[in-house]
């Protein structure tokens, strides 16, 4: 390979390595700039991008000595001149990522803002629906403590041959709106607040926990109903298990005896039962 001005070769005087370079200071472009017109291009693209803005960085042009030849001078101004149009595109670069990754950031954060009072929003709603909920399903006191049936109740089930003293209370309850509805169709009877949890016997209770091997729907019972009017009619007992609780219900013909007694939201009702000769008895009975 031919030696260049200052006996070195110019693969031996091209910037090649990876660290920075002082132009100034390097005695190669000092001597002879022309040699390494490319070493600022190659060097600028062996450097990470985030790296190359760095490149022969300093405060202040080269100072051209009067000994200098117009060459020299004319190299150093072409360095110059590739240093700042790189530096100012790797600006341009970086400038453009900031301002994406900004709007990046201010459009997550309005998506969490408006998450933020959709979720309030929804929890002032849920909240303001239990409250009336609460509202509506309010004990309506006085409630008769200790209950007793009715004389009309007690001189029907006496000429049915039963003794009073086998009358059980099955609850005594405020009625609901949900009771009453066409959309519901059903008298709702919580477990936990049953006052004689025999009032089934074991066989009942175990046929209630069955399910139809066709429809999949759990067993029900059927009960004979005297209605505050003592009208006689059949009604079904069943049970529903919920995910925190469990409710007897009476379905079928429940509708009818609401209408029948004109039974209200807000009433207070017994439902008593008892049986005559093992036929399961229940009766219902107005109480305010």
């Amino acid at each position: 390979m031919d030696d260049d001005v200052d006996g070195g070769s110019k693969e031996e005087s091209c910037i090649t390595d990876f660290e920075c370079v002082d132009v100034e200071e390097y005695e190669a472009f000092r001597k002879n700039p022309f040699m390494c017109e490319h070493s600022v291009d190659h060097y600028y693209y062996l450097l990470p991008r985030a790296k190359r803005s760095r490149i022969f960085r300093r405060k202040k042009p080269p100072t051209v000595m009067p000994s200098q030849s117009t060459s020299q001078t004319k190299g150093l101004n072409i360095r110059i001149s590739l240093k700042r149009k790189t530096i100012q595109a790797v600006d341009e670069d970086l400038s453009m990522e900031r301002n994406k990754t900004q709007t990046l950031l201010d459009e997550k954060q309005s998506k969490l803002e408006d998450r933020e009072k959709k979720t309030e929003t929804l929890l002032n709603e849920k909240q303001s629906k239990w409250k009336d909920r609460e509202r509506k399903r309010r004990k309506i006191k006085p409630i008769i403590d200790p209950p007793v049936l009715t004389d009309e109740l007690k001189e029907k089930i006496s000429r049915m041959g039963v003794q009073i003293s086998q009358v059980k209370l099955v609850i005594q309850k405020v009625l609901y709106d949900t009771d009453l509805s066409y959309k519901h169709l059903r008298l709702s009877i919580p477990v936990n607040q049953v006052e004689n949890k025999d009032f089934l016997t074991p066989q009942q209770k175990m046929v209630l926990e069955t399910r139809d091997i066709v429809s999949n729907k759990k067993s029900k019972i059927q009960f004979n109903l005297i209605d505050p009017s003592l009208e006689q009619t059949k009604i079904h007992l069943a049970k529903w298990d919920m995910s925190n609780s469990s409710n007897y219900v009476l379905l079928n013909d429940w509708m009818q005896v609401v209408e029948r007694n004109n039974l209200k939201s807000g009433m207070v009702v017994q439902l008593w039962s008892f049986h005559q000769d093992l036929v399961p008895w229940l009766a219902l009975s107005i109480i305010i």
